[in-house]
């Protein structure tokens, strides 16, 4: 299932991943992540709930030797967010992650249109349903955001993943997107288990 989805991102496909937890929904995008920037220099823009995944998705690569990842939370200092934002806009960043209430952030919209955007990752895709278990309003923004900064241009691959999904919530997602943005979004289920 990791194989058919990265070749799916890889072409330039918008996509719905479910697989179960601890079975590497990470590698799904950062395989493609990791050869967009090296092939183009764009960076491709990871928003997952917490700021823990966001630590672990860092410490991760950086303990592979892969420096290119960067995340911007509500939890750095001045200065760390600073450093972070310069990173993304002079091109030292091909991945980062942010949290959904980040897209609200000025610095960070001005930081984002500086760059060129090769693809969004939505990870715990769940939290864009209202059926979601841990449902938060700043991931409805998403697919609008998206649109807005793509302008009169398509827009970049999309790739949402998630471990839990019912049917309804499922089609939650694949909704948000066809309607923000007039794509679909083609699902790949790997026996991810639901949301209960």
């Amino acid at each position: 299932m990791q194989r058919a989805i990265v070749e799916a991102a890889t072409g330039g496909k918008h996509v719905l991943g479910i697989l179960p937890t601890g079975t590497g929904k990470s590698l799904c995008y950062q395989i493609p992540a990791l050869s967009r920037y090296e092939k183009t220099g764009a960076l491709t823009v990871v928003i997952p709930p917490l700021v823990a995944l966001m630590a672990d998705q860092v410490a991760g690569l950086d303990a592979r030797g892969i420096g290119c990842c960067v995340t911007i939370n509500g939890l750095l200092s001045m200065p760390e967010r600073a450093d972070a934002l310069d990173r993304v806009r002079l091109g030292g960043a091909g991945i980062l992650i942010i949290s959904p209430e980040q897209l609200r952030s000025r610095s960070l919209r001005r930081v984002l249109a500086q760059r060129e955007i090769g693809a969004w990752v939505v990870d715990e895709a769940h939290c864009l349903s209202h059926w979601g278990h841990d449902f938060r309003t700043d991931y409805r923004y998403v697919g609008r955001f998206i649109r807005e900064k793509a302008g009169d241009e398509p827009a970049p691959p999309v790739m949402c993943l998630t471990a839990t999904a019912k049917p309804d919530v499922i089609e939650d997602v694949v909704r948000h997107f066809r309607e923000e943005l007039g794509i679909e979004l083609t699902v790949f289920d790997g026996g991810g288990k639901d949301v209960t």
